[in-house]
């Protein structure tokens, strides 16, 4: 049975595949392989989300529940202001339910480029798929560098459309433990928008997964967001209803 991503797209976002080392290796046979090491057929996730803007810190706690790439439900549970809050993704359908307003907003264009929950991921961010990037994107290897003591492919992608978010990615791969350790996101003009770090890798499942990423908005001073992976379980049971709009107006 084929496997599937979890946490809508972040796992594209936190790691890239588990190829042996190759001289003429190529970035999508990087990306081909991400199912074999970073994909399962349903997840459950604990997580918190750390947001530091200048010297202010805000948690948040949400869960998360996924059924292969096309459904994915997040559900906020802390701070008291964002309880309740909830996320659906059906396919490329994506809903929003805000508890203050009572009603269910579909987002759709400009608005998934907005921050999610205040914090320096978007929404875009949260929902792409690792296959669409061989339609979207150009390949190519880069010379290897060393990485926080970790000696690393590095691989850049170049849009083949002119208006998308991010133009051009480089990104970092540990030739060892082949898990993507940094990714920057660049404009088309090269400004670089984005910054992501992995910042701890464990085991689970017998597999190197990334736990703590930090994700940097450069258009944001002084902001930056920390995802930790509290609690992972993996090929679970999934409750009836989870991804319908009915779970999203439960209370």
């Amino acid at each position: 049975m084929k496997k599937h991503q979890i946490i809508f797209g972040l796992a594209l976002l936190l790691a890239l595949g588990s190829l042996a080392g190759r001289g003429d290796l190529d970035p999508f046979d990087i990306l081909d392989r991400i199912d074999e090491n970073m994909t399962f057929d349903t997840a459950y996730v604990e997580m918190e989300m750390e947001i530091k803007i200048r010297n202010r810190t805000i948690t948040k706690e949400l869960i998360s529940y996924a059924d292969g790439n096309e459904k994915s439900y997040i559900e906020f549970l802390s701070p008291a202001r964002d309880r309740g809050t909830k996320m659906l993704k059906v396919g490329d359908i994506i809903k929003v339910y805000y508890p203050s307003a009572e009603r269910i907003m579909r987002l759709s264009g400009h608005m998934l480029r907005q921050s999610m929950m205040g914090s320096d991921f978007s929404y875009e961010d949260m929902t792409e798929r690792s296959t669409e990037f061989r339609e979207k994107y150009t390949g190519r290897m880069l010379e290897t560098e060393v990485l926080e003591g970790r000696e690393c492919y590095v691989m850049e992608l170049t849009s083949r459309e002119e208006r998308v978010t991010y133009y051009r990615r480089k990104i970092w791969v540990d030739r060892e433990r082949f898990v993507g350790l940094k990714e920057e996101l660049y404009s088309q003009a090269g400004k670089l928008l984005k910054l992501m770090t992995v910042e701890k890798i464990e085991t689970i499942n017998r597999r190197q997964y990334p736990t703590v990423v930090v994700m940097e908005d450069k258009l944001r001073q002084d902001s930056s967001t920390t995802m930790i992976l509290k609690e992972v379980k993996f090929d679970i049971d999934i409750p009836e209803g989870t991804f319908t709009d009915r779970k999203l107006l439960e209370r």
